[in-house]
């Protein structure tokens, strides 16, 4: 299959360097995490089983990235309380407008660009859940509070194109103020079940490769891209294009995607059963289960935490 990058310009490719991705994240040094997700109709029509429940992608997908927001105060929580060693930022395409791309914070976070990790727990907003626990034979029935910050919607169309674009000016303002230059570099994880309506397909490598070449002094962005599927083949951090299935779509994905670096190979290679950590990884899922759209989200977090230090 021919690919898609021998139609791009050269300045397009990004090289890593060894010497990067090593920054430490702390207080001073916080990084940065930005979830692109796919809002538009379609994904309020499929459903499938997620923790044994008929949800639609959109629900699926909110439930993930809520809780992942929700992990990620864990992991950066001291006996003092929650440092801020990450921004955080969720954008919408679709949803609101088939044209723009919008940031989905609610509540009193609503008009916010970016939200420390502190402000994330105070504004949380809770609902009660009902969980049934098997213990010893018995089942004990209990109502549990779990915290959300943005909900599921499904309308509209796919303008990816755009969000991307809106995403490169988020990061770009993001690494010039506060002396964000010096930090670990920011991670996109951009999830969608469809094709963009508002650009062709060189159009948006190209605004995905805009995002891509925006880089701290630790290293480029970071651009995980997950389309997500209840059919067909799936495939997760592919080495090479030949991995890829015979789809146009797919190729376009593997284009948009950033090379992973190293930090990260460990525990790409253990999802894909990979005898050892292999250079090249790209960050995209393909017809991704519920299951690989958490291992992808995952990945794309716990990089960067491995970089946190008490600072």
């Amino acid at each position: 299959m021919k690919s898609l990058r021998d139609l791009q310009p050269e300045n397009w490719s990004i090289a890593l360097n060894k010497n990067q991705y090593e920054a430490q994240i702390n207080r001073k040094n916080p990084s940065a995490i930005l979830f692109m997700i796919d809002q538009s109709g379609s994904m309020g029509f499929t459903k499938c089983k997620y923790k044994g429940e008929e949800m639609t992608y959109a629900q699926i997908v909110a439930e993930m990235i809520n809780g992942m927001m929700s992990e990620l105060i864990s992991r950066c929580t001291k006996a003092e309380g929650v440092r801020d060693y990450f921004e955080v930022c969720v954008l919408g395409y679709g949803g609101y407008s088939s044209i723009e791309a919008n940031i989905l914070w609610e509540g009193n976070l609503l008009g916010k660009q970016w939200v420390n990790l502190s402000e994330l727990k105070s504004n949380a907003r809770y609902e009660k859940r009902t969980v049934v626990k098997t213990i010893r034979g018995k089942s004990k029935v209990s109502e549990i509070e779990v915290p959300y910050w943005f909900q599921p919607v499904a309308q509209m169309q796919t303008p990816m194109g755009n969000a991307f674009k809106k995403v490169h000016t988020l990061l770009n303002d993001w690494i010039l103020t506060d002396d964000h230059a010096n930090s670990y570099p920011p991670v996109v994880i951009n999830i969608t079940d469809g094709v963009p309506t508002d650009c062709k397909d060189l159009e948006l490598i190209e605004a995905a490769n805009k995002v891509q070449a925006l880089n701290t002094k630790d290293g480029h962005v970071l651009v995980l891209n997950c389309h997500i599927s209840s059919e067909g083949q799936p495939l997760l951090f592919p080495l090479k294009s030949e991995e890829l299935p015979d789809s146009k779509y797919a190729s376009v994905l593997y284009e948009m995607s950033s090379v992973m670096p190293e930090v990260f190979g460990r525990d790409i290679s253990n999802i894909r059963n990979d005898a050892d950590v292999l250079p090249g990884y790209r960050g995209m899922g393909y017809n991704a289960s519920m299951d690989a759209l958490f291992n992808l989200i995952d990945i794309g977090t716990s990089g960067s935490t491995q970089h946190i230090t008490r600072g």
